[in-house]
């Protein structure tokens, strides 16, 4: 109608009592709706000025219009959509916790606006506000650093990243890191970026909810830039999905384009196997160790046997009532029961820790790395135990026990001739024995602390992150 002011698009959506001819008397209700569309329009055109007015027709304008009716968002996140810095930097100003608002849709945060737009001083300045806001999950789970990533913005990742890098450990709600979403969406870029960053070989290999490697992803979306980038790195190329393939399976069931010859190439020069192989080369592995230590365990078995029932000089031959000898005793053990006893006892725990070894490996029980690595650990006290058994044994039958290490033979009396060849081997061989065990206990004593530490790590890391992150995350929709 002539003499009416013609209506804006977000006038048009807004309820018929809102709205009143320029002749009509104008109350309170219809300034306030007023306010709230030239603001929705200062969001949209960046207008600086136009909210500085605003601010002083009605400082509460901003608390009133958390969420603009069309789609739910704040006025931070239009803004920080378009790319509007300094309309951005006043709204912060003014209001900063506008920065933790998630809007209505897709509970995206400011943050994951700026980040999908790959606006870099928005983020920036989003940051300076409220650097938790990269733990905040929309309602697929993905952060900050997990929507710059699908869009590809390394920029944006590497800010990101630097105000938070256990962002980037976080899991999708469909189990997927951020690695699998570079792949997912074909972002080489961002992908190689990632792994430079972190440079954490356990994020790269994890498994989606389908146990999904991001090679698995890459080799099924014929991504052959991608399957060379992650063949370079210290991926598992043999890894196995809950379909039972490896990637190499999935590249042999496609169709033969040139992209999957090409892909099958880079796959066997990184020497990848099918599933068949893999199983059957760790099965032969276990199988060869199963064999060895089945020969170490009878042999040292057979020899604590014979050391038991003939010890170490033998047994009286008959009776010896002047010395209270008796006939089939062990003379060692009338001679040095000291001895004697250490021996016996040494003996005994390799005779039963071999015996132990046997038992398991002939009892069918499936054969697997922790089983053996148990056994293999019975086996070095096996070991160890026949070495101490050897020792007292040779100590006796030569009579030499009170003589280790010693240098002056003539403080004794004894003859050099006789005497220092035998001590100096026995000191030889216990110090090189000494040696060896301490450095082998050292490096499997090192190789656990190293693995505890990361282990430790890596669990402090994801209690920090949700220490500082569950706090900002929506509640479950």
């Amino acid at each position: 109608m002539e003499g009416q002011p013609k209506q804006s698009v977000l006038q048009e959506n807004l309820p018929s009592y809102m709205i009143k001819k320029l002749t009509d008397k104008v109350t309170p209700l219809h300034e306030a709706a007023n306010r709230d569309i030239r603001l929705q329009d200062a969001a949209l055109e960046g207008e600086v000025t136009l909210l500085n007015d605003l601010l002083l027709e009605d400082p509460h304008i901003l608390d009133r219009n958390r969420y603009m009716a069309q789609n739910g968002c704040s006025p931070l996140h239009v803004s920080a959509k378009a790319g509007h810095l300094g309309f951005v930097q006043m709204i912060l100003q003014h209001k900063p916790d506008l920065a933790e608002e998630l809007d209505q849709s897709k509970r995206w945060s400011p943050l994951h606006m700026a980040s999908a737009k790959g606006h870099l001083e928005i983020v920036n300045v989003l940051l300076e506000a409220n650097p938790k806001m990269c733990f905040a999950r929309d309602i697929d789970g993905r952060n900050a650093v997990h929507i710059s990533a699908i869009y590809g913005h390394t920029g944006v990742l590497a800010v990101l990243l630097r105000a938070k890098p256990q962002t980037a450990l976080e899991l999708t709600n469909a189990g997927e890191t951020v690695f699998h979403l570079c792949v997912k969406h074909n972002r080489p870029e961002a992908l190689q970026f990632l792994i430079a960053f972190t440079d954490n070989d356990k994020l790269l290999n994890s498994k989606d909810s389908g146990d999904n490697t991001v090679l698995h992803l890459a080799v099924a979306a014929k991504q052959h830039g991608v399957v060379d980038i992650l063949l370079e790195t210290k991926m598992d190329k043999n890894a196995i999905n809950r379909n039972g393939f490896t990637a190499k399976d999935l590249c042999s069931r496609s169709t033969k384009e040139e992209v999957d010859i090409k892909i099958w190439k880079s796959l066997k020069r990184a020497k990848a196997s099918r599933r068949k192989n893999t199983v059957n080369r760790h099965r032969d592995w276990l199988e060869k160790q199963r064999n060895a230590l089945m020969v170490v365990a009878s042999l040292i078995a057979t020899m604590a046997f014979q050391t038991g029932v003939n010890p170490p000089g033998g047994v009286w031959q008959e009776d010896d009532n002047e010395n209270n000898y008796k006939a089939g005793n062990s003379i060692m053990q009338d001679k040095d029961s000291q001895r004697y006893n250490r021996m016996l006892i040494y003996n005994t725990i390799g005779l039963f820790s071999s015996l132990f070894v046997i038992l398991l490996l002939i009892s069918g029980l499936p054969c697997k790395r922790l089983s053996v690595g148990i056994l293999m650990i019975t086996m070095w006290i096996a070991v160890i135990a026949t070495a101490l058994t050897y020792s007292i044994s040779i100590i006796f039958q030569a009579n030499v026990g009170d003589l280790l290490f010693l240098t002056d033979y003539n403080q004794n009396d004894l003859d050099p001739k006789k005497y220092k060849p035998v001590i100096k081997v026995l000191n030889i061989s216990v110090i090189i024995w000494v040696c060896f065990l301490v450095i082998l206990v050292l490096a499997h004593f090192m190789r656990t602390i190293i693995k505890l530490v990361k282990e430790m790590v890596q669990a402090a890391i994801n209690m920090w992150d949700t220490s500082n992150g569950r706090s900002t995350r929506p509640p479950p929709v």
